[in-house]
């Protein structure tokens, strides 16, 4: 028992030496940039401001991801298993409280009052929410670190609450709904999306699981459709729900760079001049856009459901026009589960398609492409690959070779680095929640390319960036 216990106190020692560490790096590097670190009693949040833009510096962000990590890890060593459970059970509260507050235009109210905060009877007032239920909401989502409450009853934004500024009055925000999001103002639709849409559908995962049916998903089952999300959001009376979702789609990007994830992996200088480059399902386009505005000898075609592509062709033309008018652009209305129209394709790109669809699904897609391809046709997936959270014993799996740049934590972490990357979790249920996908370990990506006819031929992991690069040549 007692060497139990010294191993158990070794682990934890273990755990609190590397946030120690970690700390000691951060305080080092805001020091020497000249940098005082952000507090998170801070009303607002500006990722352009110096103290923020430093957590991109590599040292800081590997030091704050192992701090996430090590917390986590320490609580959950040390705290009661019942607990953990029960708070875990309910995590759903929070989740639901956020999209109060947001879709309530909560943290534009507050913003008018700074750090000395607003009485929640006024808050309410001006949100028409009956005070006494708002008050216990935001109290939660204090008690998580979202909002402050600053003395009983009046609360104040934070760092984290201030993510959800829409950059618009509180007035403005209720005089015009249907306006609420823009191209800046992404991660905040994306953030309603999942604590809206997904948080509805999530109720219905055990239901799906037990009673399986062919092609029906949580999301069916909770907005009753037999049509697939995609197909559901081109509907008319959905218009609200498609546009918030491109939106948010585009938001990912505020918590990555773009023009790193895009164009730090694949080598776009290797295409001869007018090479053709399909973004196949584009959304709104802004992925391939910046992949011309990088390099503009390219020839983009960006594919997509009609709307989508509506939408593709309104962003260039806002943000490339000459572009479009050198017609270097072309925008088709295309269903990637029917055979591919393009058949010069240098590079067949999918960022954030792979993983919405089954190994059946994405098969298909795939072949569709493989019978376009020509023999020098790269296929490009930007897709996250999902870490296992057990460390690979020697002589593994031979395919993770190809992924030798895969980032592992130190012992006595998760390899994959627990909490820390939590975010790679969420969206691989969410995404099987929506269309019955979900994110791939590599292994499971080499096989399902196998299937139709690719093979994996590198793996590239651009400095800087969380969204890795297959690169796949036809069999």
């Amino acid at each position: 028992m007692a060497d139990t216990t010294r191993t158990q106190m070794a682990t934890l020692r273990q755990l609190t030496k590397i946030i120690n560490d970690s700390l000691d790096t951060i305080e080092a590097t805001y020091t020497t940039a000249g940098v005082h670190l952000p507090t998170l009693n801070t009303p607002s949040f500006s990722p352009t401001d110096p103290s923020e833009a430093l957590r991109a510096d590599p040292a800081v962000a590997k030091a704050t991801l192992d701090v996430m990590a090590a917390a986590a890890q320490l609580s959950a060593e040390v705290c009661s298993p019942l607990t953990m459970m029960l708070n875990a059970s309910q995590s759903f509260y929070i989740a639901s409280c956020l999209n109060v507050a947001s879709e309530l235009n909560v943290v534009e109210i507050l913003k008018e009052y700074g750090t000395k905060g607003l009485h929640v009877n006024e808050i309410a007032a001006r949100c028409k929410a009956e005070p006494g239920l708002l008050s216990r909401i935001l109290r939660l989502l204090a008690t998580h670190h979202v909002f402050r409450e600053v003395t009983p009853d009046v609360f104040a934004n934070n760092r984290i609450s201030a993510v959800l500024d829409k950059g618009q009055s509180a007035a403005d925000l209720f005089a015009k709904p249907e306006d609420r999001f823009n191209k800046a103002t992404g991660v905040i639709a994306l953030a309603e999306f999942f604590s809206n849409d997904i948080l509805r559908c999530s109720a219905e995962l055990t239901a799906t699981i037990l009673d399986p049916k062919p092609n029906v998903y949580p999301y069916n089952r909770a907005f009753n459709t037999d049509l697939p999300m995609y197909y559901f959001l081109q509907r008319p009376e959905n218009a609200y729900r498609l546009k918030r979702f491109a939106l948010g789609m585009q938001g990912t990007e505020t918590t990555g760079s773009l023009s790193e994830g895009v164009l730090g992996g694949f080598d776009w200088d290797s295409l001869p001049t007018g090479g053709v480059v399909v973004d196949v399902g584009c959304g709104n386009g802004h992925v391939s856009l910046s992949v011309a505005q990088k390099h503009p000898k390219l020839k983009i075609i960006n594919q997509d459901l009609e709307m989508q592509v509506a939408q593709a062709k309104q962003h260039w033309q806002t943000e490339l026009p000459s572009h479009v008018e050198n017609q270097l652009v072309e925008f088709q209305e295309h269903d990637f589960f029917k055979p591919q129209p393009v058949k010069n394709a240098d590079v067949f790109m999918m960022r954030f398609i792979a993983h919405n669809w089954d190994d059946a699904k994405l098969a298909h897609i795939l072949q569709n492409l493989r019978d376009a391809a020509k023999p020098t046709t790269k296929l490009v997936i930007l897709d996250k690959i999902q870490l296992f959270a057990a460390r690979a014993p020697a002589g593994g799996d031979a395919t993770l070779v190809l992924d030798a740049g895969a980032p592992q934590a130190q012992e006595p972490l998760l390899p994959n680095w627990g909490i820390g990357n939590t975010e790679y979790y969420f969206f691989d249920i969410g995404v099987h929640i929506m269309l019955g996908g979900g994110e791939r370990t590599l292994p499971a990506f080499v096989a399902v390319l196998e299937k139709a006819h690719w093979r994996l031929e590198k793996v590239y992991r651009p400095k800087g960036s969380h969204q890795p690069h297959l690169v796949a040549v036809p069999i």
